[in-house]
């Protein structure tokens, strides 16, 4: 049995794509909040000491989504941080390979 491959390589792969954009905002919106709150208390920084998880979920992270203002953009850009920063380091790794 032969195997061929195509002398052209697949750039764009949708399945990829949506496979990491799912899994890079699952923990976007899971995960990551907490690990900036504990982090940020352990290290010592004094308004997360002061401020209690209850207070940064509900009011901070994921209240604004509720309504549009300036602050739900700020919410939304920190919960998709994770996403944009793995998206920027693969854009990088292309332009520099």
């Amino acid at each position: 049995m032969q195997v061929t491959s195509s002398p052209k390589t697949k750039i764009y792969d949708p399945s990829k794509e949506l496979w990491f954009f799912l899994l890079f905002n699952c923990v976007g919106f899971t995960v990551w909040p907490l690990m900036v709150y504990y982090l940020s208390r352990a290290i010592g920084i004094t308004y997360f000491v002061d401020l209690s998880l209850r207070t940064w979920a509900e009011e901070i992270i994921y209240g604004p989504l509720g309504s549009f203002s300036q602050y739900t953009i700020l919410s939304v850009l920190f919960l998709l941080l994770p996403y944009l920063l793995f998206l920027s380091l693969r854009i990088l790794i292309e332009r520099f390979r």
